[in-house]
């Protein structure tokens, strides 16, 4: 389309360990594995890879460190075809995530940010610089408070739409939201921010508070999209799960795309929710992204 945007995200990067196990360790308690994998992830630049394989110029804000896996990851993105000219080194060691993966798909994940908190004001200005009113601006909780709150109003000012994935969850995001176009979580964040056990009603509490359309991803439910007109409700396939690592960032990237390229918001979830479903069914996180031509496909077929 002549009036396709771009995809301007600004957030994390992280170098992953992950661990399939037969369940979660107790506390004190040393499980073996001989099923360990290693792969490029973070919550800001999976988001990024899933947005660029929808064939959208994807631009990347980040950080990582002047080491071996910086280095890695840079070459990775760039083989994803995202611009990465802003994703700056730094001397901290390229942050890193250990995730536990059990047999029915469910993860636990703990990373570093410590590259991630050096993020600067300049880095948002330089990332939202030449940006238009048809781009799209993704970001996660992974970043620092203020930093957050400066990118996302310093894009509404802009113009440009904003969407904010709130996880992790670090700090309250009660003065982000009036700067929030779209707002995207899942079942468990939505209570934690709104205390609300029912997805309509947590989806009416962040609209209440000056988000204008709100995404709540089900798992296996498929998402509910509901704004001040009503809600709709996108479900999904029913598969056998075998890691859910990065499904949601797929929902988000995907998601973003499909606004960047003009997409009304329900059929951006319905695509969202056809191609994190499909990641599920996959090992591993950036390598169990759907792929460009299996998004391609998902496009053709999206009511």
């Amino acid at each position: 389309m002549s009036d396709q945007g771009r995809v301007l995200v600004i957030g994390n990067c992280t170098l992953d360990a992950s661990f399939r196990l037969p369940r979660f360790p107790k506390p004190g308690e040393t499980l073996l594995t001989d099923e360990q994998s290693q792969d490029v992830g973070g919550k800001g630049a999976n988001q990024a890879v899933a947005a660029a394989r929808c064939g959208v110029t994807v631009s990347f804000c980040s950080v990582v460190g002047s080491d071996e896996s910086g280095r890695l990851i840079r070459y990775r993105l760039c083989d994803e075809g995202i611009d990465v000219e802003r994703v700056r080194q730094v001397n901290e060691p390229t942050d890193q995530s250990i995730i536990y993966v059990t047999p029915g798909g469910e993860n636990s994940i703990v990373s570093t940010h410590a590259a991630a908190n050096t993020m600067t004001t300049s880095d948002v200005d330089r990332s939202l610089m030449g940006a238009a009113n048809n781009d799209v601006v993704l970001m996660q909780g992974n970043l620092a408070q203020g930093l957050t709150g400066y990118a996302l109003e310093r894009a509404r000012a802009g113009g440009i739409t904003t969407i904010f994935n709130p996880a992790p969850i670090q700090y309250p995001f009660d003065e982000l939201w009036a700067f929030v176009d779209h707002a995207i979580l899942n079942v468990v964040e939505m209570e934690h921010l709104t205390g609300c056990v029912d997805p309509e009603a947590g989806a009416r509490s962040l609209l209440d508070r000056g988000v204008g359309y709100v995404t709540i991803t089900l798992g296996p439910g498929g998402a509910i999209s509901a704004s001040r007109a009503g809600v709709e409700v996108a479900p999904a396939e029913q598969v056998d799960a075998v890691d859910t690592t990065g499904a949601g960032d797929v929902f988000c990237g995907v998601f973003a795309s499909a606004l960047a390229m003009r997409y009304p918001v329900v059929k951006a979830t319905r695509l969202a929710v056809r191609a994190a479903t499909m990641a599920v069914t996959r090992r591993g996180t950036q390598s169990a992204f759907p792929t460009s031509t299996e998004i391609g496909r998902l496009m053709e077929w999206a009511p």
